[in-house]
């Protein structure tokens, strides 16, 4: 072998060298920024993670708002029913005692006898 082959030996071991070198740092790059990015997708996802777990516990508390809001619509509901059947039957006494009352005047009748009857009265009281 001579000078030139052993130069051109020496210049392809060198560019493999060089080519296998570019390679390697090139991945080691690669993986630098690989676990970079994997690093910032990772704080991402705990970022997203704890403002489902915020949005979840905030839909919690909608719904326990909620059911606490269907309770006191229910409670008010019942009491406005015991309000109106206690009203009805307050009513029903009035009207029963009305009536009562109705059958135990002898002036309550034809409402025609009413109005004579005041006007006798009228004229009883004038002449006294």
């Amino acid at each position: 072998m001579d000078g030139q082959q052993w130069i051109w030996i020496v210049v392809a071991i060198v560019v493999i060298a060089l080519v296998v070198a570019v390679v390697v740092f090139g991945r080691r790059a690669k993986n630098a920024v690989d676990r970079k990015r994997a690093a910032e997708l990772r704080e991402r996802a705990r970022t997203d993670a704890l403002g489902a777990h915020e949005r979840s516990a905030e839909a919690a508390r909608a719904e326990a708002d909620a059911a606490r809001a269907e309770n006191e619509a229910e409670r008010l509901h019942k009491e406005a029913m015991e309000k109106q059947k206690a009203s009805e039957r307050a009513n029903e006494v009035s009207q029963d005692r009305l009536r009562r009352a109705e059958a135990l005047d002898p002036d309550a009748g034809n409402p025609s006898d009413r109005r004579d009857t005041s006007s006798d009265r009228r004229d009883d009281e004038s002449d006294e």
